[in-house]
């Protein structure tokens, strides 16, 4: 008797994820973090579910009653730190066909979910999908027509949360986060570049879709620390991954439109050699 009510519940498990057309994977650090994502609006919506990776960082561990109480949130707590690391425990608990990456300042409206499931329905070739955000607060200007992914137009750069793609298609390619850049990692950022950039050399497809989908009234890590070293020299970094062949010349350039002056632009270009280079020497090692 018992074995057969474990096939129940096992049936009862399989049905509900097969329902899943979309699953939101939110990552998250500490109690601050799940707090956010219990404030803000996560709508529910039938092929719908969120699945948060919750890296708690020590504090306390409690899941807030507002997420306990639904049952289209799943949330999974580890100890670990890193937020490619975080990324990638969130997808080995993904099982829907379809997957938006989000963070834990990220807000939903029903209609922009739905645009998301509309996207992959009208471009059934189409593996991996960018589109835009919504913000009073830091608004951007996004390209206005669809573009592919694989030859983006001049100022394209992608957003992890922007992200959504097949799930099967990401497996079948092996792909992760590499766990060397983003936050808490030895490059902290770039991390959805590169990503992208595995997408893309794996052969699958992809499409900028000029719609949105999210809210986000924060500012975005490349707004936020672009000025600093650590972001000049993980240029450096994901230029050399991205363009091994090319990269001197593009810093080049990157030097004469970010710095000014002839000892700005040379320290520019110092901290980015010094990101290529460490990027280089290490990029056959494990990762961390």
């Amino acid at each position: 008797m018992s074995m057969s009510f474990r096939l129940a519940d096992l049936t009862i498990f399989v049905n509900f994820v097969s329902m899943s057309r979309l699953q939101i994977v939110i990552a998250t650090y500490g109690r601050r973090g799940i707090e956010s994502i219990a404030s803000l609006p996560h709508p529910a919506m039938d092929g719908v579910e969120y699945i948060v990776s919750w890296q708690t960082g020590g504090d306390d561990d409690t899941i807030p009653p507002a997420l306990a109480a639904r049952n289209d949130f799943r949330i999974f707590r580890s100890a670990t730190r890193g937020l490619s690391i975080n990324r990638n425990l969130g997808l080995s608990h993904a099982t829907a066909p379809l997957v938006l990456l989000s963070d834990d300042d990220n807000d939903y409206r029903p209609e922009e979910i739905s645009k998301v499931m509309e996207a992959a329905e009208r471009h059934p070739d189409t593996d991996v999908f960018s589109f835009r955000y919504r913000s009073e607060v830091n608004p951007i200007e996004f390209l206005p027509e669809m573009a592919d992914l694989g030859n983006p137009p001049s100022g394209y750069y992608p957003i992890s949360f922007l992200l959504a793609f097949r799930r099967e298609a990401i497996e079948k390619a092996g792909i992760r986060f590499n766990t060397r850049f983003g936050i808490g990692a030895e490059f902290p950022s770039g991390e959805e570049d590169l990503f992208l950039c595995d997408c893309l050399r794996a052969g699958l497809k992809g499409l900028y879709i000029p719609e949105t989908v999210v809210g986000h009234e924060g500012t975005t890590t490349s707004m936020r620390d672009s000025r600093k070293d650590s972001f000049a020299m993980t240029k450096g970094a994901v230029h050399a991954y991205i363009h091994p062949h090319t990269w001197p010349l593009r810093m080049l350039t990157h030097s004469m439109r970010e710095a000014s002056g002839i000892r700005g632009r040379w320290r520019y270009c110092r901290l980015w050699i010094k990101g290529a280079h460490r990027h280089i020497r290490i990029m056959n090692g494990p990762q961390s």
